[in-house]
């Protein structure tokens, strides 16, 4: 396989901002499908980022056999229908995440991808950015020693009155939070306890309810495989000035800061037994290589498929971030 002949599903705000742009800019794409349910989207699409055609339904690129692989942007409703159908015709899949509405929903499409033998990667985007990269690196090369514990924000401004139709600040922003808990520290998730304001829903949870949500604030508390204990906090409608992460992980031998506001670097390192005081020597700036936006994430993937390589996050990464949520769900209604 020398170019990988794409077809991209779902041709609204998070394809035209994030995804298209850096998937344009490789050489190993051929951009063939645009689809949207709106003509007017895939039609755009199709023109902007150099599409030899487009499609309102998305069963065309599914029996087109010399189509390789799919991108799945649509909304969360559509993800286990497309997905399925993908793996039955043999179709790589790049999607959206959370990539199902519960824990049901994604044992399917864990089943379907592993008995298809396609390659599924859910699109965790911040885990490829270059300061998490190297925050991850450093942590494998026990700079900070042990991890005791982290902190983690999630602060979105969208309007407050949203949350709810996009599945509540846990499933939406929350998911990408947990990924790079897991994704930095190298280890898992294994006891969540969720607390948030009061008032919010808490259904009744089973492996078929659907995980989405109202709430706009959440607060979380995990225990790593590992002993440390991280402090995670949602905010949908966040008015302040943070960015949409904050990251700090403490471990036996220093810490490590990343994307603090305060901060003129998106990496920092403080050594143990120093001052609290980011102008200290015992700190220093990690330095990190900047990139387009989005470019790794999306060559990693196409790389993958065409040099037979598992550079990706893939299902089990998708399900685990799943399966968080819905542990999550469970303590909201518990208290346990």
């Amino acid at each position: 396989m020398q170019k990988v002949r794409l077809g991209v599903i779902g041709c609204g705000s998070i394809a035209n901002g994030y995804h298209l742009p850096a998937i344009e800019r490789l050489e190993n794409v051929q951009l063939v499908y645009a689809c949207d349910l709106v003509e007017d989207r895939a039609k755009n699409a199709m023109t902007r980022f150099g599409f030899a055609s487009y499609t309102l339904d998305y069963r065309e690129i599914m029996a087109d056999p010399n189509i390789d692989a799919v991108c799945i942007f649509t909304k969360i409703e559509a993800h286990l229908e497309i997905s399925l159908a993908a793996a039955k015709a043999g179709k790589h899949v790049f999607t959206q995440k959370p990539f199902a509405y519960c824990i049901d929903e994604g044992k399917q499409i864990v089943d379907a991808v592993r008995q298809s033998g396609i390659v599924y990667t859910p699109s965790f985007m911040h885990a490829y950015f270059p300061e998490s990269l190297a925050a991850r690196r450093l942590v494998e090369e026990g700079v900070i020693g042990d991890i005791e514990n982290v902190r983690i924000l999630n602060g979105t401004q969208n309007p407050t009155d949203s949350a709810a139709s996009y599945g509540g600040c846990m499933m939406d922003i929350g998911c990408h939070g947990m990924d790079l808990v897991r994704f930095v520290t190298g280890q898992d998730i294994e006891r969540v306890w969720m607390q948030n304001r009061e008032g919010a829903a808490a259904p009744a949870i089973s492996g078929t309810t659907h995980l989405n949500g109202d709430e706009r604030n959440a607060s979380l508390t995990y225990r790593l495989t590992g002993g440390g204990v991280v402090q995670h906090m949602v905010s949908w409608s966040h008015m302040g000035a943070t960015r949409r992460f904050e990251l700090e992980v403490y471990g036996t031998k220093g810490a490590l800061y990343m994307l603090n506001p305060h901060l003129g670097t998106p990496l920092f390192r403080l050594s143990a037994g120093s001052a609290f005081d980011f102008r200290a020597e015992a700190g220093e700036p990690v330095q990190v290589e900047p990139e387009f936006f989005g470019e790794r994430h999306h060559r990693l993937f196409f790389d993958d498929l065409v040099n037979g390589t598992s550079h990706s996050k893939n299902e089990t990464d998708g399900f685990a971030i799943l399966a968080i949520v819905e542990a999550a769900r469970r303590s909201m209604e518990t208290g346990r």
